[in-house]
This record gives structure tokens, C-alpha cells and sequence, in this order.
């Protein structure tokens, strides 16, 4: 069991390469990064927050949704190169990010949101810390749990059928197959839930 409050002294003490100092936190759907994520963030209110599912495609331009992206084909079905595009390249240039947030509800780009130089930014969701997005972290997170606990947390997105489900988690399959991102990763932390403790306080430490 690890304090909330020591990872964040501990993410304030890393070295920076640039003015912005850049945190991944990936793992499968249902792990637990958002709840790992706003818990952190709750102890810092310096910390920036983006997500990667502000960055899906539109519906009509996701492939590996429709089955016809090779399943080996990590991150079909979002715009990754928008996300390195507009947040994580002028970040790393120490220049201010700027990008439209993709909303689910209306199935398209809605408000601009900007991300200022100099604080810290969480990059969330899965496909955070996929190859090329890797590089730009000073530090990785990956937080995991079983299967059958990830499949409990709710049905998912508004309008996601079970065959949908199942490509999805055949993409994250080949994600974690051909990347290992958890292998890659600073700290491992179980978002099962499993171990008692206090979850705005506390998290589990697999390793890191």
C-alpha cells in the first residue's frame, strides 16, 4: 500500500528534460487509471489532465470498431498522431498545447481545450504509452486488474454492442501482445480494488 501524497512528491522531484515535465498512465479498460488519475489530481491541483479518449476517431472512421483493421493494428481506432500532434509535441518544445476534445455524445470535435508550459501533464487511457507516444513521458504508469473485474465496471460507452466489445478487447490483446506496455512501465499499480484501502488516499504497488 503506497500514499497518494508521497507519488506525487515523488513525480515533483523527477529530473525535467523540458519545462513540462509529462506522466503516461495506460492500461486496459476497466483498470482503474481514471480513479488512479482524479485521485492524484485531487492532491495537486498544478496537474494537468488529458485523455485519450478525448482523442477517438468519429465513428464512421473507426475501423478496427467495424472489424476491418488488421487485429495486429494497435490504436485503429484513435487519432493518436493528433494527440502527439497537438499536445505532446509543442509540450516537448516547452510551447503551449491546444486541441479540440472529441465528444462521444454528439460523435464529433467539440470545445478547444489548452494545456499551459511548465506544470505537470497526465496523458490517460489506453494506448497512452503504445510506441509512439512513449518517448515523450519522464515517467509511466501502467494500472491493471483481472479480466472478470474490468468486465464488472459498467457496459462501457453509450451504443457499444458486444461485438464491438469483443474487437475492442482483441486490440487491447495485441496491444499488450506486441508492446508489452506494462513491462515498460516506472510504476505498476493493481486498481482491482482486491487489497482494503482507503482509495482517495491510498493505491496498490505491484512494482515501482
Amino acid at each position: 500500500m503506497e500514499k497518494y501524497r508521497d507519488l506525487v512528491a515523488r513525480i515533483h522531484a523527477l529530473p525535467r528534460r523540458r519545462l513540462t515535465l509529462m506522466i503516461g498512465v495506460d492500461g486496459p479498460r476497466g483498470a482503474g487509471k481514471t480513479t488512479f488519475t482524479r485521485a492524484l489530481a485531487a492532491l495537486d491541483p498544478g496537474l494537468d489532465i488529458v485523455q485519450v479518449d478525448d482523442f477517438w476517431l468519429p465513428r464512421a472512421q473507426r475501423r478496427q470498431e467495424r472489424g476491418e483493421a488488421p487485429a495486429e493494428e494497435v490504436a485503429a481506432d484513435v487519432d493518436w498522431r493528433r494527440l502527439r500532434a497537438h499536445v505532446l509535441m509543442p509540450l516537448g518544445r516547452d510551447q503551449p498545447a491546444r486541441y479540440q476534445r472529441y465528444d462521444w455524445a454528439t460523435d464529433s470535435l467539440a470545445e478547444w481545450r489548452m494545456v499551459p508550459v511548465g506544470g505537470i501533464l497526465i496523458v490517460e487511457g489506453l494506448y497512452a504509452c503504445s510506441r509512439p507516444l512513449a518517448g515523450f513521458y519522464d515517467f509511466r504508469i501502467w494500472v491493471d486488474a483481472p479480466l472478470e473485474v474490468r468486465r464488472s465496471r459498467g457496459p462501457g460507452r453509450d451504443g457499444e454492442g458486444e461485438e464491438t466489445r469483443r474487437r475492442w478487447l482483441r486490440a487491447e490483446d495485441a496491444y499488450l501482445a506486441s508492446q508489452n506496455p506494462a513491462a515498460q512501465a516506472d510504476l505498476r499499480v493493481d486498481g482491482s480494488g482486491s487489497l482494503p484501502h482507503d482509495p482517495l488516499r491510498e493505491y496498490v504497488r505491484i512494482r515501482g
